[in-house]
């Protein structure tokens, strides 16, 4: 078996490269390309609840697996507003649920997801002033644009109202050919398309304005909105193909899996808290600075001001000092635990996996317990 050192680094060397073999594997080609040609069907919770292949695919993704039978809880997840801090995705301590939510829109569809929204809107700024429209006549344009739209349901919709349709050719500087009905047709085709198919009919056009335009809707193959863009549904597919990498990684090495893990996580730690908040990432934590699992008993300000005091947090968000701090992990977990031997199974750190099943009541009251009781 391969130290733990040497393994991480064969992994993380090119994980483009590893990621392209991951995804080439069989089973998770299958599962990849079930996805991706069924999520864009979905309307309902239901139909995405029924159908098994989908929700257990986005719920690995997430790192979910081992919450896939508590529908029950994960109905009132993607039924959060996570626009309301009250909501119940909001008030769950493990961000992993506010991420799923985030991915999907069942609560409220939309022609557009907010990031598309806001790329459109300045884009429309930019190309509008240099037309020469005025700074007044922009805003009320925009303002008319974000009032109409919710008003959308299917792309026919869209394409009824000449004000929305003029204001996404001015953003994108395009203009469709032909007569009026013939242009309407090409506009249709355009915009259910996959923008992520190279064979789409968007991604085919020789202006990529075209394939950006697909991109900034939300429109399925039939012209109805789609419960995730085609870029979100790519991210889960990320997702779940970095989660399977992590998951084949801990049958060999469990230490491999916890650096794997922290790398992807390192984005989303902003503080001593965000690491004592994830039993994965408080391993790989104590691990680096020779702390007994027992210290994590002490009080939590206690703990959190000496991390701080060990670990430069804002620097684990630099690559270069990311490397350095995971090399130190993977050397000092293959010294405590070598790769000739067994290693324990810490998979329950990272996905919270049990051989105990909690009843959905039990389970929503404790993800309600925040840290030190707050």
């Amino acid at each position: 078996m391969l130290s733990t050192p040497l393994s991480y680094q064969m992994i993380t060397r090119d994980m483009t490269a590893t990621l392209t073999r991951t995804s080439a594997q069989p089973d998770v080609k299958r599962a990849t390309e079930y996805y991706r040609e069924n999520i864009g069907k979905v309307s309902s919770l239901e139909e995405f609840f029924d159908d098994h292949r989908l929700y257990s695919y986005a719920m690995k993704a997430y790192g979910l697996e081992d919450m896939t039978y508590a529908k029950a809880f994960m109905r009132k997840v993607l039924e959060s507003d996570l626009s309301d801090s009250k909501s119940f995705a909001n008030k769950l301590v493990d961000k992993r649920y506010q991420e799923f939510a985030k991915a999907f829109s069942f609560l409220k569809s939309s022609a557009q997801s907010p990031d598309a929204l806001s790329d459109i809107k300045t884009r429309y700024a930019e190309k509008a002033a240099e037309q020469g429209d005025t700074e007044t006549l922009i805003k009320f344009g925009t303002m008319a644009y974000e009032q109409t739209l919710p008003n959308v349901k299917t792309v026919d919709d869209f394409l009824a109202d000449d004000s929305l349709v003029g204001y996404a050719m001015t953003a994108f500087g395009v203009e469709p050919p032909g007569t009026a009905a013939s242009a309407k047709t090409f506009l249709r085709r355009i915009l259910t398309s996959d923008p992520n198919d190279t064979d789409s009919y968007a991604a085919r056009q020789t202006n990529s304005a075209w394939r950006e335009l697909a991109a900034a809707f939300n429109f399925s193959a039939d012209g109805t909105i789609r419960v995730q863009t085609s870029e979100q549904a790519e991210t889960t597919i990320s997702s779940y193909l970095r989660q399977t990498i992590e998951a084949q990684a801990g049958k060999e090495n469990e230490g491999v899996r916890l650096a794997l893990y922290f790398e992807r996580k390192a984005p989303t730690i902003t503080s001593a808290y965000s690491i004592l908040a994830d039993p994965a990432l408080l391993k790989v934590a104590q691990t680096v600075l020779g702390l007994s699992t027992q210290t994590g008993n002490a009080d939590i300000d206690v703990q959190a001001k000496y991390f701080e005091s060990r670990i430069d947090i804002e620097s684990l968000s630099k690559p270069e000092e990311l490397k350095k701090f995971l090399t130190r992990f993977t050397a000092m977990w293959e010294a405590a635990n070598p790769s000739s031997t067994a290693t324990t199974s810490v998979a329950a750190l990272i996905t919270g996996q049990s051989n105990a099943v909690m009843s959905a009541d039990t389970l929503m009251s404790l993800q309600g317990l925040k840290l030190g009781g707050l």
